[in-house]
């Protein structure tokens, strides 16, 4: 949905930057309105309720991550290099935004109703009609590339080594020393790491 005119964008502005912060059962439709320097009847006349509104937030934000790994895929045919670039490309756009994931997660937890209508809503707007990642692991499994192994199960174990170090950055920065992944240096560190484990299980 596109937000045309000023006063959307910012209510949108608002909105995201509240949800993110409290989730939707913390949000107040108020604060939105104060922040986007509203009335609240005017929010109202928007977004009609905060449903709808967390709906429009959680939509956009959704599609925002998915897109940023569903562009990777057609960017280079060698899988090893394919794999950089995912998770460089997923902590590059997560790393600053961190509440979103938090965000997302919380919303995972729920089952947000439309969460697989926004999976399948990104991967037709790329160009496919299933699951891409999928498509990709078995074509370098097919190839060759990578022994074979259940892309199910590759999938969770990898996504599961990009994410868990952003959403458990508060505890980890305490108990383990040294660590910042704010850092310059710390998503290049990242990426290789994940992919000399990887890469190492899944090799011809």
């Amino acid at each position: 949905m596109e937000f045309n005119s000023d006063t959307e964008q910012k209510i949108m502005r608002a909105a995201t930057e509240v949800f993110l912060e409290k989730g939707k059962d913390g949000a107040r439709m108020q604060e939105i309105a104060n922040r986007a320097g509203i009335n609240k009847a005017l929010l109202h006349y928007y977004f009609r309720s905060k449903d709808k509104l967390f709906e429009q937030v959680f939509r956009q934000e959704f599609k925002f991550i998915l897109s940023n790994i569903v562009q990777v895929l057609s960017v280079t045919d060698d899988f090893k290099e394919f794999l950089r670039q995912f998770v460089r490309n997923y902590l590059q756009a997560i790393i600053p935004r961190r509440n979103l994931m938090r965000f997302i997660i919380w919303e995972i937890a729920k089952m947000q109703p439309n969460l697989v209508q926004y999976f399948f809503e990104t991967f037709r707007e790329h160009g496919y009609t299933e699951n891409p990642v999928i498509l990709r692991i078995k074509k370098a499994i097919d190839e060759g590339q990578i022994k074979p192994v259940d892309p199910v199960q590759f999938i969770m174990s990898f996504l599961g080594m990009c994410i868990f170090p952003v959403m458990a950055a508060p505890i980890l920065q305490h108990i383990l020393y040294h660590l910042d992944i704010n850092d310059a240096d710390f998503i290049e560190q990242r990426v290789e790491a994940i992919l000399d484990l990887v890469w190492n299980g899944i090799k011809p």
